[in-house]
């Protein structure tokens, strides 16, 4: 049975990371790797496409702006119906999750989501994944014959971008009528990094007794070279910076090579999305919070009080 694997995300950095582990699952029983540009007709493959054996760049007639996926997951299922494709990797994103769920029901296939390891084992597919906010790792095979694989951000590096390019197809789908209509569109604030490709990172949480306060934790993010992070209630509940700010199990996850936790309890929903940092040291006035458990470095007290004379000690070091 063929081992060919379509690759699809709406983050090409994304797609390219999915690559690595389809090339492989799909070259160890002679298939192919198949990548999935939505809406796109320029020459050439895409840059975020290394390794990959085709590209298929679909053209969206009748839909404006970015397809939901709704209609992401019938084009989807649409285009392994017509190639005979029973494997389908796609990134574990929040939009990504709702197209593997849709995917899965339109292929009557097996899913899975946040996978960090996916490999093709005596002809079934092996998966591992995350699970109790990170402090356990799940093993796992999917049995059936057709299988979507959603796989966490970060999870793998991008092939090497020597070899080959893959070829180009053009495909143009029927026209498609979307069941979810789109009423309102809003700009959504964002920060001015990408937290998860930054190598400091200040964080702060619900230590902070007002939002003017937050002038000194970019005091200390501006001294260390660092970009700013909160835990949840800074960012949904409190609305005190902008949601890619929110780190943790529903945020995003970051590996820095220093974490400074500041003001953050560490519950195990914010440290599932920091386990990977090299260093994280922690500030908070109570010795039982749970971050204490989790740092490499801890600091018991006041954050008003230590935060300034951590300040000032980096300052004359410098």
């Amino acid at each position: 049975m063929s081992t060919d694997v379509l690759v699809y995300s709406e983050d090409p950095e994304i797609a390219s990371e999915i690559l690595t582990p389809a090339l492989e699952f799909a070259h160890s029983g002679g298939g192919r790797v198949v990548l999935m540009s939505l809406g796109g007709h320029t020459d050439g493959a895409p840059s975020f496409a290394p390794g990959a054996d085709a590209v298929l760049k679909v053209s969206l007639p009748g839909v404006t702006g970015e397809p939901t996926p709704e209609v992401t997951a019938r084009i989807l299922a649409d285009v392994c119906r017509q190639r005979g494709i029973r494997f389908v990797f796609t990134g574990s994103t929040r939009d990504g999750k709702e197209v593997a769920g849709r995917l899965a029901f339109l292929l009557e296939a097996a899913v899975a989501t946040d996978c960090i390891s996916v490999k093709a084992v005596d002809g079934k597919v092996s998966i591992e994944r995350m699970v109790f906010g990170g402090r356990a790792v799940s093993k796992g095979v999917l049995k059936a014959t057709s299988c979507v694989v959603a796989i966490k951000p970060r999870s793998y590096a991008p092939p090497p971008s020597s070899g080959p390019s893959p070829t180009v197809e053009e495909v143009v789908v029927q026209p498609l009528t979307q069941k979810v209509r789109v009423v309102r569109e809003g700009e959504v604030a964002r920060g001015s990094v990408d937290l998860t490709k930054a190598e400091k990172i200040v964080a702060v949480g619900r230590g902070l007794k007002k939002k003017e306060d937050l002038d000194l934790v970019r005091q200390l993010a501006d001294v260390l070279g660092a970009s700013i992070g909160c835990s949840r209630p800074l960012s949904s509940d409190l609305g005190w910076l902008p949601e890619d700010a929110h780190i943790g199990l529903t945020g995003v996850q970051v590996k820095p090579k220093l974490y400074l936790a500041v003001g953050i309890s560490g519950q195990l929903q914010h440290v599932a999305g920091i386990k990977e940092s090299k260093c994280i040291v922690a500030i908070n006035s109570d010795k039982s919070a749970p971050i204490f458990q989790n740092c490499d470095y801890g600091a018991v007290g006041d954050l008003y009080q230590v935060v300034p004379e951590l300040i000032k000690q980096v300052k004359s070091r410098k």
